[in-house]
């Protein structure tokens, strides 16, 4: 049980994964992609944890994080796969620019 006076310790975490195969349109089933989502909280508070140091967006080449930073967003492929497998996919960057209107 946890007190209310005091911090959760965070000792135990649920994590969501969501693992999308991505295919060429709603028509052409082709697979293009992969993509892994994935959520981290704590069990006992249920606080959502955020990702450090990871862009906001979505790309084929990189992890990046949703807006709020809750969300992984990883781009993956078969180990048989070639390196650039899913690579022409688009993306988008979500940037800051303070002072800027």
């Amino acid at each position: 049980m946890t007190n209310p006076d005091r911090p959760c310790p965070h000792e135990d975490f649920e994590a969501y994964v969501d693992v999308a195969r991505l295919t060429s349109s709603d028509t052409d089933p082709t697979v293009v992609g992969y993509t892994a989502n994935i959520k981290v909280r704590c069990a006992g508070c249920k606080e959502q944890f955020r990702w450090t140091g990871v862009p906001a967006g979505s790309s084929p080449r990189q992890p990046m994080c949703s807006i709020d930073e809750t969300e992984l967003r990883a781009p993956l492929r078969p180990a048989s796969a070639d390196p650039d497998f899913g690579m022409g996919l688009p993306g988008f960057a979500v940037q800051y620019r303070e002072g800027r209107p």
